[in-house]
């Protein structure tokens, strides 16, 4: 087993990391086009279809290097949404025409893709979503409203899961996932391209205001209405009424990598903690030479190095072309806690400067605690591991 990483693997985590640094620099807006400028929105996407053809391993190395120096995770949360639920879901389960008409837009950025999945009375029970996707003439008819969707009034597409509404009184069949152009109106050309919107596309797809959430502002969280949309039969991903099979997929690749930019902010935050104790003197001694002081220390390591056993191994899983379901849901699961915990000792070990806001670590804990709800709470992830114990 081989723990090191070869010269080109560090190349591409030197370049993200000075990527990162150069988005850090930009003004919030500017973020996601500085990613996309650096190739940091097609990493794993093949070379035919524009992107960079790294493997999963390699990618996950790369967003641990954009982690550990841009400080806007809400910005990373979008991208990995954009690359990791819906890039990578395309590449694994689209038609060949979806994949040429839709890859190449999104490895540079020109076309950015997010999930819309969560409603007010479906979050982690997917299954429950109330949204319809009828079945027309001519393609498909998207009704209903999502909820906390991540970019959701900058996305040109969404991955939108449906009740399979039937066909002419036929009754529904499960779920349905449908890739769902912002500018979709009357459908999609045979490609699965958008279609041209009539001016109507804009009534169709409604999405709401950013909402104010405690932390990952850059994501940009707001709900979307799709008020009898239309799109075409090269919308559908994978098979009618199939679509919670397609939604795990996406789910899988999502929780293995999602929280990747997470360990270099991580190691970021950890080194940063060091030098504030070896720095801070009290009574002319150190702080750091105290035990109860080292030990928190000491714990941050540890769940950065645990975190990073397990991120690493749900990516090799899937680069193998396993299943690596629980794989990844052990990795977001413990890559989230741990840095929400390594978060909370950071401001502690600062006591009263550590709980300024011009500190920045209180908002370094409302985005950790984001990372512990989105894409499958700690909870959620808890019963995906005891399903694959048998339990």
């Amino acid at each position: 087993m081989d723990f090191g990483w070869t010269p080109a693997q560090r190349a591409v985590h030197d370049r993200m990391r000075a990527l990162g640094a150069e988005a850090d620099a930009a003004a919030p807006d500017d973020r996601m086009r500085v990613l996309a400028r650096g190739g940091a929105l097609g990493l794993p996407i093949a070379r035919d279809l524009g992107g960079e053809g790294l493997d999963l391993v390699t990618t996950a190395l790369a967003y641990e290097g954009l982690g550990a120096t841009l400080r806007d995770g809400g910005v990373l949360l979008a991208a990995g949404a954009h690359l990791f639920g819906v890039a990578l879901l395309l590449a694994r389960v689209g038609t060949p025409a979806q994949q040429r008409a839709w890859l190449p837009r999104m490895a540079t950025g020109e076309r950015m893709a997010t999930v819309a999945a969560t409603e007010a009375g479906a979050g982690s029970d997917v299954a429950s979503v109330e949204a319809t996707a009828d079945r027309t003439a001519a393609g498909y008819r998207l009704t209903g409203e999502k909820r906390y969707v991540t970019w959701a009034d900058r996305a040109d597409v969404y991955f939108a899961i449906a009740r399979d509404g039937g066909d002419g009184g036929a009754p529904a069949r499960g779920l349905t996932a449908l890739l769902v152009p912002r500018d979709a109106a009357g459908g999609a050309d045979a490609a699965g391209a958008p279609a041209a919107a009539e001016g109507r596309g804009a009534a169709r797809i409604r999405p709401g205001a950013p909402l104010a959430t405690a932390g990952l502002r850059g994501a940009r969280l707001a709900p979307v209405s799709f008020d009898g949309c239309e799109v075409g039969p090269d919308a559908l991903l994978g098979r009618a009424g199939a679509g919670l099979a397609v939604f795990q997929i996406a789910m899988t690749y999502e929780r293995a990598l999602i929280l990747a930019f997470r360990l270099g902010a991580m190691e970021r935050a950890l080194g940063e903690a060091v030098r504030f104790a070896r720095e801070r003197a009290i009574g002319g001694q150190s702080i750091a030479r105290h035990q109860a002081v080292a030990h928190r220390l000491a714990q941050m390591k540890l769940r950065l190095e645990t975190s990073r056993l397990l991120v690493y191994r749900a990516a090799w899983e899937l680069d193998q072309g396993h299943r690596g379901q629980a794989e990844a849901a052990l990795a977001k699961w413990h890559a989230a806690d741990s840095a929400l915990q390594s978060a909370l000792d950071d401001l502690q070990l600062r006591g009263g400067a550590g709980y300024l806001e011009e500190s920045g670590l209180p908002s370094a804990v409302d985005d950790a605690l984001g990372g512990s709800i989105h894409s499958g709470t700690s909870d959620v992830l808890a019963t995906i591991v005891a399903r694959w114990l048998g339990v």
